[in-house]
Formats: C-alpha cells, sequence, structure tokens
C-alpha cells in the first residue's frame, strides 16, 4: 500500500466546504418529508417508500461508483456528485405532486452514493495511517454541521413563511449551494486516484481481514439503522409529539457529531483502530440497553447523546480502516463495498426495529440492539487487532 506523499498532506481541506454544503437538506428532508408528503396527500406507506427508495438507490449504486473510482478517478465523481445533488435540490423546490417527491427522491439517491464512497476514497488517498482517523472524523463532523446549518434554516423559514413557499424557498437555497459546492469541487480537489496499469485496478479489493471488517459494518449498520427512526417513533409514543421538542431532543447527539469524530478519530491513530471500535460499541451498547428504562425524556436525552459519543469514537475507526487494509489501486472498490454493506444494514435496521417494537415491545428493538453492539465490539477485538499503526507500511 503507498504511503501518500509529504506535500499532499493536509489538501483534505478542499474537502470541506463541499461536503458541508452537500448535506445541508439531510436531516431537515428527514423531518420535513412527512410533513410536505402528508400536504401533497401521500398515504404513510407513500410517505415511508420515499425514506426506502433512496435508500435503496444508494445500496444499489454504491459498489458500481467504487469500480468508476478506481478506473476513472475520484475528482469528476465529488463534482458530479454535488452538480447531481444541485438537481435533486431544484427538483424538491418544484414538487408539487408525489410523483415529484419521487423523483428528487432518487435523484438525490444518486447524488448521495456519488459523494460519500468518492470522498472516502480521496481522504484515505490523501492521509497516512497515522492521521487518517482523525481526517475520516472531520468529514463525519462536516456533514453534521451542514446538516445543522440546513435544519435551522429550513424550519426557521417555515416558522415565518406558509409551508409550501418555504419548502420552495429552502431548496432554491440548497440548490444553489450545491452548485456552488460543484464549483470548489472543481476548482480545488485534487486528483489522487494512483497511476497504475490498469491490469492493478482489475485486483480484487477483498482479502480475509476486509470481509471480517464488512461484517462488523453491516452489524454496526443495522444496530445504527434500528435505533434512530424507533427513537424518534419511542419518544412520541412514550413523551411528547410536539415537533420542536422533538428535534431539540436529537440536537445534542448532532452537536457531538459536530464536534468530536475528529478527536475521537485521531484516538483511534494513536491507539490502533479496533481498541477504539471496541470502546465506541461497548460504550453504545451499555447505553442502549439502558434507554428504555429511563423515567424521564430528559434521561432519555443525555443517554442518546453519550451514546453518540461512543459512535464518534467507532465511526472513523471504521471508516480508516478500510483504507489500512487495503491498496491503492482498489480502494474504490472497497469504500463501495463498504457503503452497500453498511447501507445494507442500514435499510434492514428500520424494518427489524420497527417489527420489534410493534410485535415484541417497544423496549426490544434497544435491547437487541445493544447486545449487537456488545457482540461487535468483541469479533472486532477477536479478529481485527492490527500492530499500531506508527508500525504499518502503507
Amino acid at each position: 500500500m503507498e504511503n501518500p506523499s509529504h506535500q499532499n498532506k493536509g489538501s483534505t481541506t478542499a474537502l470541506h466546504g463541499p461536503v458541508l454544503l452537500e448535506a445541508l437538506a439531510l436531516t431537515f428532508l428527514w423531518f420535513s418529508l412527512p410533513i410536505y408528503g402528508k400536504i401533497l396527500g401521500a398515504s404513510a406507506l407513500a410517505i415511508g417508500g420515499l425514506f426506502s427508495i433512496f435508500t435503496l438507490i444508494t445500496v444499489v449504486l454504491r459498489p458500481f461508483v467504487g469500480w468508476g473510482l478506481d478506473r476513472f478517478g475520484r475528482r469528476g465523481f465529488v463534482v458530479t456528485a454535488l452538480a447531481t445533488n444541485a438537481v435533486s435540490m431544484g427538483l424538491f423546490a418544484f414538487a408539487t405532486s408525489l410523483g415529484g417527491l419521487y423523483r428528487a427522491r432518487i435523484v438525490q439517491g444518486a447524488a448521495s452514493s456519488l459523494m460519500g464512497t468518492s470522498v472516502n476514497t480521496i481522504v484515505a488517498d490523501l492521509t497516512s495511517p497515522d492521521d487518517r482517523g482523525k481526517e475520516m472524523g472531520r468529514i463525519i463532523e462536516l456533514r453534521t454541521r451542514g446538516e445543522i446549518i440546513g435544519v435551522f434554516a429550513g424550519f426557521g423559514l417555515m416558522s415565518f413563511l406558509s409551508t409550501g413557499i418555504a419548502w420552495r424557498l429552502t431548496f432554491m437555497g440548497y440548490a444553489i449551494m450545491a452548485v456552488l459546492g460543484a464549483g470548489l469541487a472543481w476548482k480545488n480537489v485534487p486528483e489522487t486516484r494512483p497511476h497504475l496499469p490498469s491490469v492493478a485496478r482489475r485486483r480484487s479489493p477483498l482479502s480475509g481481514k476486509l470481509l471480517k471488517l464488512l461484517l462488523i459494518v453491516f452489524t454496526t449498520g443495522l444496530s445504527a439503522g434500528m435505533i434512530r427512526p424507533i427513537y424518534l417513533i419511542f419518544l412520541q409514543d412514550k413523551f411528547t409529539t410536539d415537533i420542536a421538542t422533538l428535534g431539540w431532543a436529537f440536537l445534542p447527539a448532532g452537536i457531538v457529531y459536530g464536534v468530536l469524530p475528529s478527536r475521537m478519530g485521531g484516538l483511534s491513530d494513536r491507539f490502533g483502530r479496533a481498541p477504539a471500535m471496541a470502546f465506541g460499541l461497548i460504550g453504545a451498547g451499555i447505553l442502549f440497553l439502558l434507554l428504555p428504562r429511563l423515567p424521564s425524556i430528559g434521561w432519555l436525552v443525555v443517554l442518546y447523546t453519550l451514546s453518540a459519543v461512543g459512535w464518534s469514537m467507532a465511526d472513523p475507526a471504521e471508516v480508516a480502516m478500510v483504507a489500512d487494509i487495503t491498496a491503492g489501486e482498489t480502494r474504490g472498490r472497497a469504500y463501495g463495498l463498504y457503503e452497500f454493506v453498511g447501507g445494507l444494514g442500514a435499510s434492514l435496521g428500520p424494518l427489524l426495529g420497527g417489527w420489534l417494537y410493534d410485535t415484541a415491545g417497544q423496549q426490544i428493538p434497544f435491547y437487541v440492539s445493544g447486545v449487537v453492539l456488545l457482540a461487535s465490539a468483541i469479533w472486532v477485538l477477536l479478529m481485527l487487532r492490527q500492530p499500531p499503526l506508527n508500525d504499518q507500511q502503507t
């Protein structure tokens, strides 16, 4: 595995603006799609389909994106992702029917598939193991900050204007920002694909260690997917249906994701990926086991926020490990597989969590997720231990 040249270090900053601008709409859509869908007369099933179609598109496309990254280069995919995202935001702005929302959601799924895999691959190319976890964590922070800015802007407009006008202005603003992000990426993001013979790029990225890691990627995606929608439903069923209160209940965890992942990722650079992943998963697992028995919404928010600290430690280490164990000429495909498997887990998680919530009890998804995370931590320590990162040759 190649070691990036010294002059490339630090150039990941070129990605920061595009990453933040691409993420503006994500959380706002999560909250507002059901609201706007109901205004357009959509059923609960049709609204659920708006979320499922996005996930389906990303899961299907990501392996092909990874192949393209290794064959054609990385930079063009980032620019295309942001341009495609701008198109999807424009479609949302002028959607006046359920079909219009579906078209926008499909295009947004394509943009997300292009963006996530290409950004991870570029960061991996431009970093060495001793700072890779920190830089991967910084990308998570920037995405989260973009989501927080976007959701405040969107709901700020909705509080002063009618829903239809606010919706249109919000997404026109998101579209303009995505165009700006595409321009920044075109101007500043470097091309990082290794210049190797085509036969080298046909090598398979799969290895025993990557397969072991992908199992954890699936279980962590499944666990997170189970809890995120159930957390909102649990808050509504047990404490309140007030949308403002629910938004504030998510905000502290969002702040954690906006400031901690780079610092926690730095711990994985210093002490190793597996210990950081395991410690984070153990913390999140224990907290999930405790969550459903808490007597007040305040304590629930505190523990959910603390679980975000665990994820802030585990996620950057997990993303960085993909690069640690794959060669540069296969890195795009490796991240395509990583995103595919994680997306598959995240797709099945809400279905499993919802089924358990309805049939087995409100607490059961939290308990199942907690146990899965604790078992995953044990697997990480047993199967994914590596030499200290400073001793590795890349």
